[in-house]
């Protein structure tokens, strides 16, 4: 599978010399530092977090009242009492995170965690799926100009489709643990550094051919290429300063570990008209299979074809099944999607709902998880819930090749990078600890 891009393009992998916490000084296992990103932390957990005083998210969320000025003043603070160490030397980076999956086997993701060089999505090089919100990346670049780096990396795909680079990479699985956790939800990281020159040469030259796919961080990565546009760029410069580069971890799509979980839907108020309807009006555009319960309409999503949803509505007694029927129109890669059909054709053309609305969660919440979806519906603190299929890694890949944009919370990439594993401090050149 070759994406959209010139024949002849090269992306710019670098080695850098990674902040973290200091080896020395704590030992390896740091679940205390430690954080999910940014963007899936809610107030209670920020909280609860941020009662280790060392706890990166007083980093990556900053304090109340002064934007990420105290962050940046602990950042340093942290850097020159030894909390925080920057290895002497440029290295590569193994990311390993075993968990189980859905159906019990145990998986691992690996990917290559390192510098890619920031390129304007017009290049090819680097593709997004998702748009973005304005807001959000305002709170990145604040974060972004009072800290000067990177504090989180970004998730991105690549093809290898020879196999290379993950042969490279098992290679490397016997190297020293710098660090390791094990968080919340079971999942087992490690990092490992990549230090031999020539392994280092070897993956950045495997991996420059590829064309990179923005799969978790679109938000972080369109902020970085704002900040670098902001101070300027030309052909003499180019690549050569330290905010030209972003932090990603790359994992190849056809990694074994690489897992897509769904992102469900929960309606709040619906009103009785337009719900008393419903179901005659999904009758007229999809081919609807009712069902006893909810979790026998999960188990029939998981047969279904990829545009298929559910839909459960226990005050109006709709527990359904809503398959697509074939209107004989060419397929498009967004079609083909059930978030996409379902955001079309029925949150919007049936319940009102428009892009905005959507983006700013009006009456509307994206949740991952189903128990937490069927505790808000059953007690009524939401009207409704629409069950939806994960896309696959090809369908990712597919929407990117068409410059086409995703559904806003179409991907669920399990399990994330997590934040306090490795930063990229642009001033930082690296210190004689470990």
């Amino acid at each position: 599978m070759r994406l959209l891009g010139r024949e002849d393009h090269v992306v710019q992998i670098a080695p850098f010399n990674a902040a973290h916490y200091n080896n020395l000084r704590f030992g390896n296992e740091v679940s205390r530092f430690v954080a999910p990103p940014y963007d899936v932390i809610d107030r209670g957990m920020e909280r609860k977090l941020k009662d280790d005083r060392l706890n990166i998210t007083h980093i990556t969320l900053g304090e109340e009242g002064d934007a990420y000025a105290t962050a940046a003043k602990r950042l340093r603070h942290w850097l020159n009492d030894s909390v925080l160490t920057v290895d002497p030397e440029k290295c590569l980076y193994l990311y390993e995170q075993t968990f189980q999956g859905k159906d019990g086997t145990v998986r691992v993701r690996t990917g290559v965690i390192a510098l890619i060089h920031i390129e304007e999505f017009s290049d090819g090089e680097i593709l997004p799926h998702e748009n973005t919100i304005p807001k959000h990346k305002a709170d990145r670049m604040a974060l972004m100009e009072a800290i000067h780096g990177n504090t989180e990396q970004i998730l991105m795909l690549y093809d290898d489709p020879t196999g290379d680079v993950e042969l490279t990479i098992d290679a490397c699985r016997k190297s020293e643990e710098m660090l390791r956790f094990i968080d919340d939800q079971g999942v087992h990281h490690r990092v490992m550094r990549i230090e031999d020159e020539s392994t280092v040469q070897r993956l950045c030259g495997l991996l420059a051919p590829q064309t990179m796919l923005i799969a978790d961080g679109h938000h972080r990565y369109e902020t970085a290429l704002e900040y670098r546009n902001r101070r300027g760029t030309t052909k003499s410069n180019q690549g050569s300063r330290p905010f030209d580069y972003v932090l990603a971890t790359l994992v190849s799509f056809k990694n074994p570990g690489l897992t897509i979980n769904p992102t469900h839907r929960l309606v709040g108020r619906v009103e009785d008209g337009v719900l008393g309807r419903l179901k005659d009006r999904l009758r007229d555009r999809f081919r609807v299979t009712d069902f006893e319960s909810p979790e026998r309409l999960l188990a029939a999503i998981d047969e279904a074809p990829s545009t298929a949803f559910g839909v459960w509505c226990p005050s109006a007694r709709i527990t359904v099944l809503a398959e697509l029927e074939d209107d004989g129109v060419e397929p498009n890669p967004l079609a083909e999607l059930s978030v996409y059909v379902l955001q079309e054709m029925c949150l919007k053309d049936m319940l009102g709902f428009t892009t905005e609305m959507l983006d700013r969660k009006t009456n509307i919440e994206y949740v991952k998880e189903l128990d937490s979806a069927a505790s808000k519906v059953s007690s009524g603190e939401y009207t409704m819930c629409f069950f939806v299929k994960a896309p696959t890694a090809e369908q990712v890949m597919a929407v990117a090749k068409a410059g086409l944009k995703m559904p806003h919370k179409s991907t669920y990439f399990f399990p994330k990078i997590w934040s306090g594993t490795l930063m990229y401090l642009f001033g930082e050149k690296g210190s004689s600890q470990r």
